[in-house]
């Protein structure tokens, strides 16, 4: 029978993060991830969609048995088998690649980072235990299967609530926000030009970005298919890429100009506050890194309200002790490329204030309609 999102507990809500990536979504995973009430799931939806490319593959239409789903959380994904292979591992990759049994080539998408984030100990035998138990689940849509998945790992944590936070997500807002209803939105956002320069040297984005280049170029995916028929359009430094020609070396090359990340940072950011848009604002939270690294103990208590635990001044402190202040890179570049950036990124920083100005109405609003008296 399929789990009814009604019938849950009446405890906390789930929680989902929302952001563009290299937003400090990671930083807020492992804030999460001390609070004893909460099950820190990070970067589930990242590996088992391959680095975003792999969409449609993690969120079936119809309905898929327990052994379907297993696959999904558990055979290698070819782009991240592809970086392993060639020593390309990115900082969120947490195997214990010197104690586990699996390899860099044969790494199980919720093995990169999902598990090793809950069990660090022994991620092998949370791993093993789970399929046990996922591949007993019945024939039910995906985000059911995901439901039975989170509260069973809340049942061996005995947490009270998940919270989600996979980098990038917000290109699938639209999907989880559908999937699960019953969850709460925390919408992390920072500098477009802080992010779009950290995108332009990140393993995994700089990977996404440069397939979806191929992609364009070629009409298939060149990970997904062995057509070249198109292959002659591409750049030398793009063919160098492909997956039969790949290696570091033409990896740790590719020029990847922070303004291009700008524009899909801008992208993001558009497409995904059309969709929060959507989101009631007392179930949706914005957060800016910058305020994070301000002021860290305001912004932990806020979330920690937000997600409806409660705010130990224990979980507070050890939280705010993981915050390390970053100060702006992008004022560091050169006139050029900062004028480029700044460019790529009105179109997002826009909609962003925009955003905030219509938030700030309706919480107006809002609070003009609560009796005098009542509990907000």
């Amino acid at each position: 029978m399929s789990p009814n999102p009604a019938s849950e507990s009446t405890g906390p809500s789930p929680l989902l993060v929302l952001g563009t990536g290299r937003c400090g979504s990671t930083l807020v995973s492992e804030i999460v991830s001390l609070h004893p009430s909460l099950l820190s799931v990070s970067e589930l939806f990242s590996f088992t969609t391959d680095l975003g490319n792999r969409i449609e593959r993690a969120f079936p239409a119809e309905p898929i048995s327990g052994e379907k789903f297993w696959r999904t959380m558990a055979e290698p994904q070819p782009r991240q088998s592809l970086l392993l292979r060639h020593g390309l591992a990115m900082p969120e990759v947490l195997y214990p690649w010197d104690q586990g049994r699996f390899t860099f080539g044969g790494c199980p998408p919720i093995m990169n980072a999902m598990i090793p984030h809950l069990d660090c100990n022994d991620p092998d035998d949370l791993f093993d235990r789970l399929g046990l138990a996922m591949r007993a689940n019945p024939t039910v849509p995906m985000p059911d299967h995901l439901r039975i998945m989170f509260r069973w790992l809340q049942s061996e944590t005995n947490t009270a609530a998940w919270v989600e936070r996979s980098g990038g997500s917000l290109r699938i807002a639209h999907r989880l926000i559908a999937a699960f209803p019953e969850a709460k939105i925390v919408h992390l956002v920072r500098d477009g030009r802080d992010t779009a320069l950290s995108m332009s040297r990140h393993i995994g984005f700089r990977m996404a970005l440069l397939c979806g280049l191929q992609t364009e170029t070629l009409g298939v995916d060149p990970f997904e298919t062995g057509d070249r028929t198109d292959e002659a359009d591409l750049t030398d430094e793009l063919a160098g890429l492909l997956p039969e020609n790949f290696s570091r070396q033409s990896f740790d090359e590719f020029d990847l100009p922070a303004s291009l990340c700008a524009h899909y940072w801008s992208g993001e950011i558009v497409q995904g506050l059309n969709v929060l848009a959507s989101v009631h604002p007392e179930h949706l939270l914005t957060i800016r890194y910058e305020d994070l690294l301000r002021t860290p103990e305001r912004i932990i208590e806020s979330l920690g309200n937000f997600a409806d635990v409660e705010i130990a001044d224990d979980w507070v402190r050890r939280a705010a002790d993981l915050v390390r202040p970053q100060p702006p890179r992008w004022n560091q570049l050169p006139p050029d490329e900062l004028i480029a950036l700044e460019s790529a990124c009105a179109p997002g920083t826009d909609a962003l204030a925009r955003f905030a100005e219509r938030s700030r109405e309706q919480s107006l609003s809002l609070a003009c309609k609560t009796p005098t008296g009542s509990r907000n």
